[in-house]
């Protein structure tokens, strides 16, 4: 059969925006409960990681603080409603008000090559930020 490409929405982060809440402001505005995040381009400022501490699960996280401006290497992730996000997920997320879980991977780049990485959990647009979303099945569009 023919399978139907879904359609690829696009949002800029401005300079000095905050990445997540521009995210989440712009997928809330369009009603939709489960979305694909596969790239991102662009430089961000105060960047803030989490990654696992310990090799055996439950999982546990600690944060990393990446402050200086850097050029996104990767940016990939998924947004849903947090009715549809696996509980393990949840337990580590830090916001517990937002309806949405957004959870996205990401690594960048500063002076000097030094890289950082990890899921995003903060960061600012340092020029702009140019986040493609591809809202999945079951949203209203």
């Amino acid at each position: 059969g023919v399978m139907q490409m879904p359609e690829l929405y696009e949002v800029t982060v401005n300079s000095g925006e905050d990445i997540l809440r521009t995210i989440s402001d712009f997928v809330t505005a369009h009603g939709w409960q489960n979305v694909m995040i596969p790239a991102a381009i662009g430089s961000v400022i105060g960047m803030e990681f989490t990654t696992p501490i310990r090799n055996e699960l439950p999982l546990r996280t600690s944060v990393t603080p990446f402050h200086n401006a850097a050029e996104l290497l990767s940016f990939t992730g998924e947004i849903m409603t947090r009715d549809r996000a696996d509980p393990a997920l949840l337990e580590v997320y830090p916001d517990k008000v937002s309806p949405l879980i957004i959870h996205i991977h990401a690594s960048c780049a500063a002076a000097g090559g030094h890289v950082a990485g990890g899921g995003l959990r903060a960061g600012k647009a340092f020029r702009s930020v140019r986040v493609f979303l591809v809202p999945l099945e079951g949203t209203p569009s």
